[in-house]
């Protein structure tokens, strides 16, 4: 029995000595890793980070180039040098068509990008119109409603005051006043209906058809003082290139293109704002 206890009591202080030198040897280790970087030399260098692009970083200070808030000083101290960190290593710049293509990065890219598609909507077209001094109904359609009409579409006035009478109407001749979204299209009654009063408000109802048009995820769009363009990503050549559309209405998320786009093209559509600035940066000046 005593050999026992006096085996316990061995085996406890060996316990108890082996978690005192553990301790004391962590302990050194995060000391080092605090003081020293790879090298093994204490980092006096003073390094500057955007508080909201880490990957934004100068051994100065200055304005991040892409958000344009000033660079912040990290202390050294709190901030370990990885041996992957570009900005220890430097930026290294790869190829896109160097790159190994793996079912893991298709996976994310279709969260990055998405690809233009060809739909098609059914249904009825109701655009506000009012009637002119020369009585012609001027209808206000998107861009994407536009490009579906006939030369001479055949439509219904619908005067708000009584629209238990609409008005036979067909597309004039005249070219439509053309905006950055909308388009202002004028009717004409047909022969032998009534002209309604100027200043008549109402609708111009569009028959029900199947109108097919491309669009995009509204988020792909940016929009600058020169108009609306997107970033069109090319997988063959590993690029992106700026192109300026033209668009309709935007709904649920998503947006008409009228203009500028093919079908299945693939275009930027998360967080295009740092992506475009990082591509304008990296443009030859």
């Amino acid at each position: 029995m005593e050999a026992e206890s006096r085996t316990a009591t061995r085996s406890t202080a060996v316990v108890v000595v082996l978690r005192v030198a553990l301790v004391a040897l962590a302990a050194g280790a995060v000391v080092a890793a605090f003081v020293v970087d790879r090298g093994g030399a204490v980092s006096t260098a003073r390094r500057y980070i955007c508080p909201m692009h880490s990957e934004v970083t100068s051994s100065r200070p200055g304005d991040c180039p892409i958000c344009g808030m000033a660079l912040e000083e990290v202390d050294a101290a709190n901030h370990v040098a990885m041996p992957d960190d570009p900005a220890a290593t430097g930026a290294q710049d790869i190829a896109v068509s160097a790159l190994r293509a793996s079912t893991e990065a298709t996976r994310l890219l279709r969260h990055s990008v998405a690809a233009v598609r060809r739909n098609v909507l059914p249904g009825e077209v109701f655009a506000p119109a009012v009637v002119g001094a020369d009585g012609a109904i001027t209808a206000r359609l998107y861009r994407d409603e536009l490009a579906t009409l006939a030369a001479d579409e055949r439509a219904e006035f619908v005067p708000s005051a009584s629209p238990d009478a609409p008005v036979k109407v067909h597309r004039d001749a005249a070219e439509p006043a053309v905006h950055a979204v909308i388009a202002d299209v004028p009717f004409r009654p047909e022969p032998g209906a009534a002209a309604p009063p100027a200043g008549q408000i109402g609708w111009v109802k569009l028959a029900y058809k199947t109108r097919d048009m491309l669009v995009v995820r509204a988020s792909s769009v940016i929009q600058s003082a020169d108009g609306p363009y997107v970033l069109v990503f090319s997988a063959q050549r590993g690029n992106v290139t700026k192109r300026k559309v033209e668009v309709g209405k935007e709904w649920e998320g998503m947006t008409a293109v009228v203009r500028g786009l093919r079908d299945k093209e693939t275009v930027v559509m998360g967080d295009t704002f740092s992506f475009d600035a990082e591509r304008r940066l990296q443009a030859p000046q």
